[in-house]
């Protein structure tokens, strides 16, 4: 095989056509910041669209004052009024037993019954309805000798008025044992008692003391 020969170009002859290899430009970045634009949005106060709720806060200072002369007074009235409905002084009347323990045979038996008004208001105690009943050892009433209601007595008015917060005692002194049997050297118990559940008169005042109260206490004959 013979080999090709080469032909020289004439430096002033130019090719048809010339090929040129050229490297990829790169891509230009894009330019955010340019492309972005600005929007504002306006809204405007609708009446019939939902309004947000608007909470409030505050501080709230609660000042406790007392009250006054007249209110108390009218408190105190209602409640002496509540007192007179309900039980008729039943809970604010204390009743207390003033006797000796030791009764000398054949001598009167003298006793006090002493009441106290706690209520607000005044309030009237007959000054009847006051008995003693003596019992013996069994716990049985003594031997009725003669029914006697009081064979000597202190004076009193029918109705006394006790005020609030006053004292009053009633005084009284009976023959026991002409009422009754008992005998010398014995203990009795004896039961002091003021019964008056709704006895009215005429005369008698609205705000009576209508209740009932006893006291128990043992006395030993001489």
């Amino acid at each position: 095989m013979h080999a090709q020969e080469k032909k020289s170009i004439p430096k002033d002859t130019k090719p048809d056509t010339v090929f040129v290899t050229e490297k990829p430009k790169p891509k230009p970045k894009p330019n955010y910041a340019a492309d972005m634009k600005e929007t504002v949005i306006v809204i405007y106060p609708n009446d019939t669209a939902p309004k947000p709720k608007i909470t409030y806060k505050d501080t709230v200072i609660i000042i406790k004052k007392g009250l006054t002369k007249d209110q108390l007074a009218a408190l105190e009235k209602e409640k002496a009024a509540e007192i007179m409905k309900s039980n008729n002084f039943c809970q604010c009347i204390k009743m207390d037993i003033d006797v000796r323990p030791v009764l000398q045979l054949e001598t009167y038996l003298t006793y006090k019954f002493v009441f106290k008004n706690t209520c607000k208001v005044d309030v009237w105690v007959s000054s009847k309805h006051f008995r003693f009943t003596p019992y013996n050892a069994f716990d049985k009433p003594v031997k009725v000798l003669r029914k006697l209601s009081f064979v000597k007595r202190f004076g009193h008015p029918d109705f006394v008025k006790i005020a609030p917060g006053e004292t009053y005692t009633f005084d009284y002194a009976d023959d026991a044992f002409f009422e009754y049997d008992l005998q010398r050297g014995e203990t009795y118990k004896f039961v002091f008692e003021h019964r008056n559940f709704g006895e009215r008169s005429k005369l008698s005042p609205e705000k009576t003391y209508l209740c009932g109260q006893k006291r128990v206490q043992m006395i030993t004959v001489k």
